[in-house]
């Protein structure tokens, strides 16, 4: 046989079938169909991410805005601006995306991150300027929703992977997605993010709002599907920045030293601070004035005017002097008329909200058993170590509220003498604190001889005012008085948002005090003007001024008619959230009058 190329005819049968074969096409892959569970997987892996972030920045943003502008004019219509910039977001990248491409916007976003906290400081300096509406919306969109936006986009963007606008059309492929995300997964994640940061900081600091934002700039940065690592060049100086000469950080004592360098060109001083789970807790002193204050976000919580050698020789002081007039009236309780009459040694007096301290430590200083229950722990630290709260006390550190009515409850207590109800943040009282639910259990622990003393700071033009007065007044079957801390009018006439005391008592009879002698002013000036409520600064209870406003109507659901109409009741706290945010605009400026712009700005 001869050796060489040979070639070889195949059936023709054989090439009839090899056509056949070449007309069916190859069946793809399960793992590479769009709705495939690993393709969805791998989608959901590139789109959860941006959205778990942008989620947490979410309260981070507003913890980082209370301590300039307020916990409560920071959130007004926070939560609609987030589903409207999410839908942004979806929409912008229908948009854009074949203009853009396969570009990623995730590793331009960390570098955003790690420069937004010296933006950020940067907008605080024209808050003076802006206001505490037109402020946090501007600082707010800045700081917030300048994530949410591209991270809806880079979710957008991943979801591409498993075809739906193809599949669904245009607009169902894009707003359901978006509608599906935003309710199912971005809101109960960020709503867990929102209770779980002010537990956290209480657990540790490592866990502060601005450290967080640095945080979430490197997780940002580690989770970007494509990681161009020159941008990192551009990150570093924004870190170098936090931790050398941003005063907001609370990472070493090099950012204390800078925002008191800062500060103390103003004549300011803070001595301490640390994040806590009712806000931004710190405390200031003013070498002019010579005071020092408790501060939480944008409120106050007391001050002292400084006992110095100066003011002890040439004005007689022998004691700090309470910076608000307010807390010495709270201490009357103790010199309301009672039959029989309640001795100091024989008393316990419950303290709800302790601020710096200065009603329960003239409660202890006439020797009366103490308790005080305050909500934030940072809060008691610092009265302890800054304003001179005797240690001769029982603390319940936990939420008012649940304590209340688990006291209530339970009826094993003997009962509270005296009850001072003072509790203020954020430019607002807690609403949960003044429902007739709560006021119920208050009652419930007083003694049958016992009185009750409530501060409330309010606007006696909005209608949350009457109502909590009204709530009070019926609470104590109207065994009760409201005295001011200064006249209900200013001199145009027009009423301004006042401090009130509210006096009641537990049994029958009129609301009267006995004369204050040497020995109850405890050696403060202050308490010798001021701890006697004055008959001119009485204001009436609303409700005997509003009773043509309450005729409508079948009068609620628990006993009916006019008496039961105009109460806060529990639940209904949120009814009255827009009011609370005007109250809240109104004591904004107040309290940029109190101190200059820099110091809120600064904190």
């Amino acid at each position: 046989m001869v050796k060489g190329r040979q070639t070889v005819r195949l059936p023709q049968r054989r090439e009839v079938d090899d056509a056949t074969d070449s007309e069916v096409e190859t069946p793809t892959p399960e793992a590479d169909k769009p709705l495939s569970l690993a393709n969805i997987r791998r989608v959901l892996l590139q789109v959860l991410p941006p959205l778990t972030l942008a989620a947490l920045v979410s309260p981070v943003s507003q913890a980082t805005l209370a301590p300039v502008y307020g916990s409560i004019p920071s959130s007004v219509n926070h939560a609609e601006a987030i589903t409207a910039t999410i839908l942004l977001g979806f929409i912008g990248r229908h948009l854009w995306r074949n203009w853009a491409g396969d570009f990623s916007i995730q590793p331009y976003l960390a570098l955003w991150a790690f420069w937004l906290p010296a933006i950020q400081a940067y907008l605080f300096g024209y808050s003076g300027k802006w206001g505490p509406v037109l402020g946090a919306i501007l600082t707010g969109f800045v700081s917030c929703h300048s994530f949410t936006i591209p991270s809806a986009y880079a979710a957008a963007q991943a979801l591409e992977g498993l075809g739906l606008q193809e599949q669904l059309g245009d607009i169902a492929g894009v707003a359901l997605p978006a509608i599906i995300l935003d309710l199912a997964y971005f809101r109960p994640v960020e709503y867990a993010f929102s209770n779980l940061l002010p537990r956290a900081m209480t657990w540790t600091n490592l866990f502060s709002p601005p450290k967080l934002q640095y945080l979430i700039a490197c997780i940002y940065a580690l989770v970007s599907p494509s990681k161009p690592y020159w941008l990192a060049t551009l990150g570093i100086p924004a870190l170098l920045h936090g931790f050398l000469a941003n005063p907001h950080l609370d990472a070493s004592f090099r950012n204390l030293e800078v925002l008191n360098r800062d500060l103390g060109a103003h004549n300011w001083t803070v001595l301490d601070r640390q994040w806590s789970n009712t806000g931004y807790i710190s405390v200031i002193e003013g070498s002019i004035d010579q005071f020092r204050a408790l501060r939480c976000d944008h409120s106050l919580l007391g001050g002292e005017w400084l006992l110095t050698d100066e003011k002890r020789k040439t004005e007689g002081w022998q004691v700090p002097e309470s910076i608000y007039a307010i807390f010495h009236i709270l201490e009357a309780v103790r010199l309301m008329q009672v039959e029989p009459a309640i001795r100091d040694s024989d008393a316990h007096a419950l303290v709800v909200g302790l601020g710096i301290g200065t009603a329960p430590k003239a409660m202890m200083a006439h020797g009366i058993d103490t308790t005080i229950v305050e909500l934030d722990p940072v809060v008691h630290k610092y009265a302890t170590k800054y304003f001179d709260l005797p240690k001769e006390h029982r603390p319940i550190l936990q939420d008012a509220v649940s304590w209340v009515s688990s006291e209530a409850a339970a009826n094993t207590t003997p009962g509270y003498d005296y009850i001072i109800h003072d509790v203020f943040t954020g430019g607002a009282e807690p609403l949960a604190l003044f429902t007739d639910d709560f006021l119920h259990g208050l009652r419930a622990l007083l003694t049958p001889n016992g009185v009750i003393a409530l501060n409330y700071a309010g606007d006696l033009r909005l209608e949350i005012t009457t109502r909590i007065l009204n709530t009070i007044h019926q609470t104590f079957d109207g065994q009760c008085k409201i005295f001011g801390d200064a006249p209900t009018t200013t001199s145009d006439g027009g009423e301004h948002f006042l401090n009130m005391a509210v006096f009641c008592r537990n049994s029958p009879g009129p609301i009267a005090f006995r004369p204050a002698t040497r020995a109850d002013w405890l050696g403060s000036r202050s308490r010798e003007q001021h701890l006697l409520p004055r008959a001119d600064f009485e204001i009436p209870f609303p409700s005997a001024q509003t009773k043509t406003a309450t005729q409508d109507g079948d009068g609620g659901g628990d006993g009916g008619g006019e008496k039961d109409r105009r109460i806060l009741r529990k639940g209904e706290e949120s009814v009255w959230r827009r009011q609370q945010e005007e109250s809240a605009i109104r004591h904004w400026w107040i309290m940029r009058r109190v101190w200059p712009d820099v110091v809120w700005e600064m904190w």
